[in-house]
C-alpha cells in the first residue's frame, strides 16, 4: 500500500523514521541511512538520503536513544528507552 505525501505532509517523515527504527533495527541488525531511504520510497514516501540523516539527528537531538555506529549505520536501543 503507497503512502502519498504531499508538501504539507512532508513534516511525518520524521515520524516514519522513528517508526522504522523503532520497530525495524535492533544492535544486530542496524540500517544504513540508504536502507532507510529505500524503505521510505517503496512506502511512497519520497525522500533523499540528507532529508533522512537530518531528522535522525533531530531525533537524537530530541532524547531519543538512537546510535550511531562508527560504520555508518544506526539502530534504536530500546534498553535506553525513556518517557518523555
Amino acid at each position: 500500500m503507497a503512502i502519498t505525501i504531499n508538501r504539507k505532509n512532508k513534516r511525518l517523515i520524521i515520524l516514519y523514521i522513528l517508526d522504522l527504527l523503532e520497530q525495524g533495527t535492533s544492535i544486530t541488525k542496524p540500517f544504513s541511512i540508504t536502507r532507510i531511504t529505500n524503505a521510505l520510497n517503496k512506502l511512497g514516501v519520497e525522500c533523499e538520503r540528507r532529508t533522512v540523516s537530518r531528522n535522525v539527528n533531530y531525533l537524537i537531538a530530541y532524547g531519543k536513544p538512537i546510535v550511531k555506529l562508527k560504520n555508518g549505520k544506526i539502530y534504536y536501543d530500546k534498553t535506553k528507552e525513556n518517557n518523555l
